[in-house]
């Protein structure tokens, strides 16, 4: 309350001399910023000094804005104790609004969060109608209470990523993927069973600790394919020649045995240390085409999973509920979207495969010339390149590989299909069909209260006992400050990413320890 006793309305001084308030705190910026941080997550800490500078008349330091806005994220997201204390209300609420969905949330002996697992029925479901490879990775959390978010994503038949499951977990090892690859088993047991056959479902991962094994003892008869990119990385480290990429890359594309022994010789030849170090860390059968059991439709690298975690990079900042939040929000969005995609186009396949093959028929199927064998074995002669292909309809196979490897008929194949007169659409792999297109997004992903928006009530165990909060999980630091992006695109002019340092005597910015007043 403030009462005016006294008013003069003359004034004797020069008014404001200096672009300084003292009130203008981080506590007020924030306030009037929250509103724009929230429709403008990448808001910057200089945006921030700029704004305030031009709508208020004032000048506020670097520190204050980017205090500001941390308190602004932080009362938009919650604080990181009260997500984890919400978490399993949060989990009921996901499988009381989506039906066979599946959420597991273990915590420790103290009560302490030990691990989430996520998988929403409509993913689950949907996945069935995807292509069967399955990319996984895990990405490190940059909140308070770190952590490492495991996911396992696919692609639709548009080659759209598809998220299936995501999981946080304290540390990337071998019982952490063991139980995550576990659960996993168990939904494409209960979703998509024809994915479990031999050779049905293939995975692409960097070799992270403890994958491995746990793919190759819960999927035994699912192929398991390397990162070439990762794969490169590693034997850069020994092996420093940069026309081993190529080679190796060549390598991995081989689709006959002489193109493949071809560019290892090449690889030899330029340094031989480098195939002796292939041939011990990473057997061909893994990230070869030639020798690879399976069919990674084109995936030679983990982009699939990769894509994922870029494009969760700001949500690993956020606390765990607010994260799970933007994943949910984001899946949704995905569904909704893709749901009216194609919705008026005619025909068998989705409309990027059925203009793919049209115009490999009118660029390359009508100049081949065909000899028949029987009615599934076509010889297809080329004037062109005067080399001849084995064609058979009845595998779905051609003796260039291209058709094996997208699942798309090749310009062989779809020359016999302009031979016998028939459709050539009805070439392609089943997911894709329109049909199964359609039933990839047939069924919803809903809001946590969709169904019950009452009170949140104390969670109970099993035996109708009331379990105490659930609090956040114990962490240990590694030496060291924190690697965090405090901006990104540097000034406002652009540039290099900026960090901001803090000193370890004060904790404020803009100088060192060593500089600091506060030091004794």
């Amino acid at each position: 309350m403030v009462e005016i006793k006294v008013l003069d309305n003359e004034h004797t001084c020069n008014g404001v001399r200096t672009l300084h308030h003292r009130q203008a705190g981080a506590a007020l910026i924030s306030s009037a910023i929250q509103e724009r941080v929230q429709d403008h997550p990448k808001y910057r800490s200089v945006e921030v000094v700029r704004d305030a500078r031009r709508e208020q008349g004032i000048k506020i330091s670097y520190s204050t804005a980017w205090r500001a806005k941390e308190d602004a994220v932080a009362k938009i997201n919650g604080s990181h104790e009260d997500a984890y204390a919400q978490l399993p209300q949060y989990c009921m609420d996901i499988v009381t609004s989506n039906p066979s969905s599946t959420v597991v949330i273990e915590r420790t002996d103290d009560n302490r969060f030990l691990r989430l697992f996520i998988c929403y029925a409509a993913s689950a479901s949907g996945f069935a109608h995807c292509r069967p490879v399955l990319g996984l990775d895990g990405a490190h959390l940059k909140g308070k209470y770190l952590g490492i978010l495991l996911s396992a994503t696919a692609t639709d038949a548009n080659g759209s990523l598809f998220p299936l499951a995501h999981a946080v977990v304290a540390v990337e090892n071998d019982d952490n993927w063991f139980w995550f690859t576990t659960i996993l088993h168990n939904v494409i047991h209960m979703h998509a069973p024809a994915f479990l056959v031999p050779r049905g479902l293939v995975f692409i991962s960097d070799r992270q600790k403890g994958l491995l094994e746990a793919v190759e003892l819960l999927f035994p008869g699912s192929p398991h394919g390397y990162c070439l990119r990762h794969l490169y990385e590693n034997m850069h480290k020994k092996h420093k020649n940069p026309q081993l990429r190529e080679h190796l890359y060549n390598a991995a594309r081989a689709v006959t045995k002489d193109e493949f022994d071809i560019a290892i010789q090449r690889m030899r030849d330029v340094d031989p240390g480098a195939v002796e170090w292939l041939e011990l860390q990473a057997p061909k059968e893994h990230w070869c085409e030639y020798y690879f059991a399976g069919n990674r439709y084109g995936h030679i690298t983990s982009n699939i999973a990769e894509s994922i975690n870029a494009w969760l990079l700001d949500a690993c900042e956020k606390p765990i509920l607010a994260m799970l939040e933007q994943i949910r929000h984001q899946l949704m969005d995905w569904f909704a979207k893709r749901r009216l995609l194609d919705i008026n186009v005619e025909g068998i396949l989705v409309s990027s495969v059925a203009v793919q093959i049209k115009n490999t028929l009118t660029s390359r199927a009508r100049r081949y010339r065909v000899i028949p064998a029987n009615d599934n074995v076509f010889e297809v002669f080329s004037t062109e390149t005067m080399s001849s292909y084995s064609v058979r309809l009845d595998t779905s196979t051609c003796e260039c590989a291209e058709w094996q490897m997208s699942g798309i008929p090749c310009g062989h194949a779809l020359a016999v299909s302009l031979e016998l007169g028939t459709d050539p659409q009805i070439y392609a792999k089943p997911f894709y069909k329109l049909a199964t297109y359609r039933q990839t997004y047939s069924n919803a992903i809903f809001p946590r209260n969709a169904i019950n928006a009452g009170p949140v009530l104390p969670e109970e165990d099993p035996h109708g006992v009331q379990l105490p909060a659930l609090l956040p999980p114990n962490i240990h630091r590694q030496a060291g400050r924190p690697r965090k992006v405090r901006i990104r695109g540097g000034t406002e002019g652009g540039g290099r990413e900026k960090r901001t340092f803090r000193c370890a005597t004060c904790g404020n910015t803009g100088h060192s320890r060593r500089t600091c007043r506060m030091r004794v």
